[in-house]
């Protein structure tokens, strides 16, 4: 029995996620795969696939906290294959630019790069990160040479091992009378719940990196929100007051 015939195995969220993976990796062939950058929610779910056909399975980001990961299916144990992933590296002044992770990304865009060769994109100081599939990166330095009036010149960083990549999160805390989606949005954005509910029907707003346009959707720990043009947040710990039953929730905020 195919395992999407299986309703007891994925969400309906996950359903959708599954039907696409499916579509670009092979689990019946005897070989083993690597496949493109996958966001977290595709990892789960491509865990559940695997763990149906009785696979072995690896993820890597390229470093350890990394949240865009490759896989690695290893259906035949007589061989191993790598997963192919190189960082390049770029400096930028900080006195005269300010680069964001949403400005690289839409560079990346503009010289017509799929965003699933891409993994993780890490600006520290004055510095820029782009962990990408090792087929590309040669295009990527070539024609990826500027934002703005920025001026970028990306080379690969040789050794990952030593490479030091630390991501800066800002605690948050909000109050909210639920786990609601179009709540916590309009805690997050300091905006009334018609606001949120109208940023979730222009759909700028992604729960585990899936466009969620039902405001009536209920969060758990560790999700990741992301609002456009506020950023991303990722849920840590909730408690309810027992007087008011309100929720304090607190939230970790990439910046």
């Amino acid at each position: 029995m195919s395992i999407l015939n299986n309703s007891n195995i994925f969400s309906k969220e996950e359903y959708s996620v599954a039907k696409e993976l499916l579509n670009s990796i092979n689990v019946n062939n005897n070989k083993n795969e690597i496949t493109y950058f996958l966001t977290e929610i595709e990892q789960k779910v491509l865990t559940k696939i695997v763990n149906y056909n009785n696979l072995r399975l690896y993820f890597f980001g390229g470093f350890d906290d990394a949240e865009r990961k490759r896989a690695k299916i290893i259906a035949n144990e007589y061989y191993d294959i790598d997963f192919n992933i190189v960082c390049l590296e770029a400096k930028f002044n900080t006195k005269f630019h300010n680069i964001k992770h949403k400005d690289v990304l839409g560079a990346i865009h503009n010289i017509g790069v799929n965003y699933n060769r891409i993994g993780d994109i890490i600006i520290n100081d004055d510095s820029i990160f782009i962990f990408s599939d090792e087929i590309i990166s040669e295009y990527v330095i070539m024609n990826f040479s500027r934002i703005g009036k920025a001026v970028l010149n990306f080379s690969v960083v040789r050794n990952l091992e030593n490479l030091n990549i630390t991501k800066e999160y800002k605690k948050i805390e909000i109050v909210s009378s639920s786990h609601r989606l179009d709540n916590i949005v309009s805690k997050i954005t300091n905006k009334s719940r018609s606001a949120a509910k109208e940023m979730l029907h222009k759909e700028f707003i992604k729960v585990n990196h899936t466009v969620i346009t039902n405001g009536e959707k209920n969060c758990n720990i560790g999700d990741l929100i992301s609002v456009r043009k506020y950023g991303r947040y990722t849920i840590k710990s909730s408690r309810q007051n027992s007087k008011s039953l309100k929720f304090r929730i607190t939230l970790d905020k990439l910046v």
